[in-house]
């Protein structure tokens, strides 16, 4: 699977709208990138982790995306 790439300023408008983390990390514009976040997931950094998942679960539930929401760790 090929890479997306965004651009700094892709990033900026996306953290805006709230559909990045402030940052610009984990831009979501579509189902294809919530799904991306969704299986990178695990391979974040522990300090993302919680707004990834809480942005993830909210992109999938607004771009209706069918896919599960990911858990808190138990």
């Amino acid at each position: 699977m090929a890479e997306r790439k965004f651009s700094e300023q892709e990033r900026a408008a996306l953290a805006r709208k709230g559909h990045a983390l402030p940052d610009g990390s984990y831009p979501m514009p579509d189902c294809d990138a919530v799904r991306r976040a969704h299986e990178s997931y695990g391979r974040a950094p522990e300090g993302h982790r919680a707004a990834l998942r809480a942005l993830a679960n909210k992109r999938n539930a607004e771009l209706g995306c069918g896919l599960e929401d990911l858990e808190r760790p138990e």
